[in-house]
């Protein structure tokens, strides 16, 4: 599964350069960009977030002061045109320091930092496959644990998404391609620019609507070709 990364920098040439880097690394991947240590305090709550690439000189609220307030932070790399902040930065246990500007070579080096702690944090490849099963999500002031076993499809409504399971179903704020991200690729397939569904759990094909259920879902002409192939794989029984 792919690093999710953070990228916190009030000066947007900075932060669109470190954001381009992340796009360029196999095993990064993009979550989301914020202007200000407010702004991703109030994201993390909503999305899983395992490497943030901080800035540490902000208005309002410092890079360091906002590493200070997580009780549990992900992993920090500081990037910053201030060398001398680097003593302080070590002390709260950061990856890495990086002084602006940061070439591709050191960010990558960085990046390779992270990729091994992940991997170690990880553990055991059994404990990997059990936490494969499931993920959490924010709802309701509270984090919900929901198993992939038990979607049936996932419905994006504007920044939120509906998540239909067997039980009923669960918002969170959260928007549809960060929650892509995380199912499995094997078995969740996005048909519709609104809608992702359980392979498993299509009962029947007709046209541009698929059904699960009692709920018929659109099929978007844009995924149509590729949903189809996706059914070859899963072993169409025909005459």
């Amino acid at each position: 599964m792919k690093i999710q990364c953070l990228v916190v920098d009030d000066e947007p040439l900075a932060r669109e350069g470190i954001a381009n880097y992340v796009r360029q690394v196999d095993f990064l991947e993009l979550a989301g960009t914020c202007s200000s240590a407010i702004e991703a305090n109030n994201l993390l709550g909503t999305m899983q977030v395992d490497l943030i690439f901080l800035d540490i000189e902000m208005p309002k609220l410092s890079g360091l002061a906002f590493v200070q307030s997580l009780s549990n932070p992900p992993m920090i790399v500081f990037s910053t045109a201030y060398p001398d902040h680097a003593l302080k930065g070590f002390e709260l246990d950061v990856l890495d320091y990086l002084v602006k500007p940061v070439s591709f070579e050191r960010f990558l080096k960085a990046a390779n930092k992270a990729k091994e702690r992940h991997k170690l944090a990880a553990g055991p490849a059994e404990e990997t496959e059990k936490e494969s099963e499931y993920f959490f999500i924010k709802t309701d002031k509270k984090l919900l644990k929901i198993k992939f076993s038990e979607i049936e499809f996932i419905e994006g409504l504007k920044d939120y998404v509906k998540i239909h399971t067997s039980s009923g179903f669960n918002l969170a704020l959260v928007n549809l391609k960060n929650i892509e991200s995380k199912l499995p690729e094997n078995n969740f397939f996005r048909v519709h620019k609104s809608f992702i569904v359980s392979m498993d759990k299509i009962t029947s094909l007709e046209g541009n609507f698929l059904t699960l259920g009692k709920q018929e879902i659109p099929i978007g002409k844009e995924y149509k070709d590729r949903f189809y192939e996706k059914l070859i794989t899963k072993k169409i029984i025909s005459r």
